[in-house]
């Protein structure tokens, strides 16, 4: 999956997305996609088949469990296994929504 693919994917969520980081980031909720790792299979000594795994990461004040579930849904109809961690930035006063996903 391209990141131009993997925008298109992420554009039903009606939040704007973008990939890496923002220099000036929008009004919450946000969004952010990366690839952060390969888990490579070998084969005669190379890597035969690159699974990239990929971060999408929501950004949000409160909680939306309504947000949450939509990306779950897109990425789920999508065939793509996600993992999900939640984290509280203190210093920031926001939420961090994170889904892993392999491509």
């Amino acid at each position: 999956m391209t990141y131009q693919e993997l925008e298109q994917l992420l554009a039903p969520m009606g939040i704007p997305f973008k990939f890496h980081h923002w220099e000036k980031p929008p009004a919450m909720p946000y969004g952010v996609y990366f690839d952060d790792y390969t888990n490579n299979f070998e084969a005669d000594d190379i890597a035969y088949a690159v699974f990239r795994h990929v971060n999408i990461e929501l950004y949000a004040r409160q909680r939306d469990p309504e947000l949450e579930s939509r990306l779950e849904d897109i990425l789920t109809a999508a065939e793509l296994y996600w993992d999900k961690d939640t984290t509280y930035i203190d210093s920031e006063r926001f939420y961090q929504i994170s889904y892993e996903i392999e491509v």
